[in-house]
């Protein structure tokens, strides 16, 4: 009986050898069921269905094999071959988009993979792959949670797997948890920092967690990296959107220092968004910061000419800068646009005693029936500073409103519109005790005026009721200026803008007083102490922002630059002891320090030498013809060259990362490659005596510890099977 077993063995080994590989089956059947225990032939049959891809069936065969000898070396190389097998069969599906079909086929490899009992290296390298592309094809069933799990898995084995993380990233924006995505996207870009999709999926998750700022950072890199990608052009437009409704809601409210940079965002995705322009004119317009708004309005008119509100905005905004000619010209262009655009014409009629409405300038004028005085009769001098401050307050410019009518009252003290108009913006700012003293100014001139009284008794009812005194104690509260808060803080930025920086600490300090929880207050008696070199207290603020909101980004910053400042100042202590071509000397090294350390300029020297390197493969085999044959163990040499400068922590991968029969493990990274100092790698590889004969391809690759590719080698390993006789 052995010998006919024997006999229908060997058969199917020729046949199998031959390539008939379905009249080899029932060979092998036919000898297994002679002896159920003859594991070469479970293992033939194995190897015959494999070949016409019936992985079920050879998964089926194999299985009884190990069951006879779970160490058998063979059957554990024939179910490498089937996880492989099935591996590649559901990449094939993947790729076509067979989602449904691939799913099982990834399962089915992972179980046989389970079902080795295989050790943790070999399985990890092979199932990190297997996981990461079965989270890809649920994700093409819209199943995401099935993915995140997939996933998870993938990453657990293999913390930079790339595509690992995009994929969960992605699967997280599309089961709505953005803050999930945040961190996988990013690190998908650490490691591939070109991943366009990564780009735009992390804009996406931004935006999705109401993070516009970083959104619109994340899908202006995307259009950096593609500028024809639609959906991330799509994905600007509505982000953009967003930010310009923000500012148009922060400007309603009058929350200036909010809308600035919320318009500014929508600038940054579209540097031709008009009406952005305008609105963030308008802003700084209202915050009395002029030259950013001469700046922003003049970017409108450029982009439009015909922007009659803008014309006239920036007419107040050179008002605002005492450049009363410039005024006049912006105010003259919007009526050129619109006859009846009456602003402008209210303007004019302020600040150019030479305007004549449109309407009465066709009037012919009659003829004088004696000599008059060729001069025409100029405004006096006080009646010009009063129509200034008119037009100023009308543009909500109080502070210099408020210095033109001192100007009229200073020529006149009995000016009394002058002082009306001024005591009402004192009340109006709350200023109580000034407004007060304006109406009294008036009642001297005019006991009988009405407007005064009134002003009074606006007076009254704006104070805060004085507090009841205790029985036991007797103290003052002071009253509450919480209504001066706003009004304050805009002081603070404008007195900040205009280098006014001791008046900007003292409105600061005083919003601090009333509200101490303000940031935006904090950080700007930071700003105004580092301009008066108090260094100390302007670190000091600046804790204080970052106590009340951690994340503030610019308070961070503005540490470094405090930090930097101190310094500059110490080395300019230091230098005045030097004599004075030392001194010369050392202000070209700071200027020169502080060019490098804002790119101001860049040196040439102080670049980085980029590696370069080149890798060589060769075989190294017993037999000596150049391949490895069935039942050899050879190495694979690899030398990777640097002529270049030094690079740290390379990887060094080999792909395909397994092959079917050849078992062999991947190199570690290089920790230092320096120039003219090759680095030796060998890899060993044993042949199973039954290995498939073939020439396999392989490719070593090279990259940066941030994935960058440094360079590849294609290879070509020749596998010879084992010969008889």
């Amino acid at each position: 009986m052995d010998a006919i077993k024997e006999a229908h063995y060997n058969l199917g080994i020729a046949y199998l050898e031959a390539g008939q590989y379905n009249r080899a089956v029932p060979e092998f059947e036919a000898a297994i069921k002679l002896d159920a225990n003859f594991i070469g032939a479970h293992c033939a049959l194995c190897r015959a269905y494999l070949e016409q891809d019936e992985l079920e069936k050879a998964n089926t065969a194999v299985t009884e094999a190990l069951k006879l000898d779970a160490t058998h070396q063979p059957a554990m190389l024939l179910c490498d071959t089937i996880t492989q097998a099935y591996y590649n069969r559901g990449r094939q599906h993947l790729d076509a988009g067979r989602y449904t079909e691939a799913v099982p086929t990834f399962q089915k490899a992972l179980t046989l993979d389970a079902d080795l009992g295989r050790s943790a290296e070999v399985s990890d390298t092979e199932n990190k792959h297997i996981h990461a592309h079965l989270g890809a094809a649920y994700i093409g069933l819209k199943a995401y949670q099935e993915a995140i799990d997939a996933l998870q898995n993938a990453i657990a084995l293999d913390a930079d797997l790339v595509d690992a993380h995009y994929n969960l990233g992605y699967a997280y924006v599309e089961q709505g948890h953005p803050d999930k995505a945040v961190p996988h996207l990013e690190r998908a870009i650490a490691i591939a920092p070109n991943l366009k999709r990564a780009h735009y999926n992390l804009a996406r998750a931004h935006r999705e967690s109401g993070n516009l700022e970083a959104a619109t950072y994340a899908v202006t890199e995307t259009l950096r990296l593609d500028p024809n990608y639609q959906a991330a052009h799509e994905l600007a437009n509505a982000i953009k959107q967003e930010h310009y409704n923000r500012g148009t809601t922060y400007l309603n409210d009058e929350r200036y220092s909010e809308a600035v940079p919320a318009f500014q965002n929508a600038i940054t995705l579209d540097s031709d968004f008009t009406t952005a322009h305008y609105n963030l004119g308008l802003t700084y317009l209202k915050m009395e910061t002029y030259p950013r708004a001469v700046e922003a309005l003049q970017k409108t008119i450029a982009l439009d000419s015909t922007y009659t509100a803008a014309h006239h905005a920036l007419a107040l905004a050179y008002l605002g800068q005492q450049e009363l000619g410039k005024a006049r010209e912006a105010a003259r262009e919007a009526l050129q646009l619109d006859a009846s655009y009456q602003p402008a014409h209210s303007l004019l009629e302020a600040i150019d005693p030479s305007f004549t409405p449109p309407e009465t300038e066709t009037t012919t004028p009659p003829e004088p029936e004696q000599p008059v005085d060729q001069q025409p009769a100029a405004k006096s001098s006080q009646e010009t500073h009063y129509e200034l401050g008119t037009a100023y307050r009308d543009a909500k410019m109080l502070t210099e409103a408020i210095a033109e009518f001192k100007k009229a009252i200073d020529l006149d003290p009995d000016f009394t519109a002058a002082h009306t108009n001024l005591g009402e913006i004192y009340l109006e700012i709350g200023q109580l005790d000034d407004a007060e003293n304006a109406a009294n100014a008036v009642l001297k001139v005019d006991a009988n005026s009405q407007s005064a009284r009134q002003l009074l008794e606006a007076i009254k009812q704006a104070r805060p009721t004085p507090p009841q005194p205790t029985p036991t104690k007797s103290v003052s509260t002071p009253p509450s200026d919480t209504s001066d808060v706003k009004q304050d803080l805009e002081r603070g930025l404008v007195f900040l803008s205009n280098k006014q920086y001791n008046q900007a600490a003292a409105a600061f300090k005083k919003v601090i007083k009333v509200d101490p929880s303000l940031v935006e207050a904090h950080y700007g008696l930071a700003q105004s102490y580092l301009e008066i070199r108090a260094f100390d207290d302007a670190k000091a603020a600046t804790d204080e922002v970052l106590k009340r909101n951690p994340n503030h980004r610019q308070a961070r910053e503005f540490l470094q630059i405090i930090k930097f400042a101190r310094n500059l100042e110490r080395n300019k202590k230091i230098w005045k002891k030097v004599r004075v071509y030392a001194v010369i000397l050392g202000i070209v090294a700071v200027c020169a320090f502080v060019a490098i350390r804002f790119n101001i300029i860049s040196l040439p020297a102080s670049s980085p030498t980029p590696p370069e390197l080149s890798i060589a493969v060769s075989l190294e085999e017993p037999s000596g013809n150049g391949s490895l044959d069935a039942g050899e163990t050879g190495r694979l040499r690899i030398i990777i060259r640097n002529s270049g400068g030094t690079v740290r922590n390379v990887g060094v991968r080999i792909d395909p990362p397994f092959i079917s029969g050849v078992p062999y493990k991947q190199p570690a990274r290089i920790s230092k490659l320096g120039k003219n100092n090759p680095e030796t790698i060998a890899i060993s590889m044993s042949a199973d005596k039954n290995v498939r004969e073939r020439d396999q391809s392989l490719e070593i690759q090279l990259f940066s510890n941030d994935g960058q590719r440094l360079g590849s080698k294609k290879f070509t390993l020749k596998i010879k099977r084992m010969r008889k006789g």
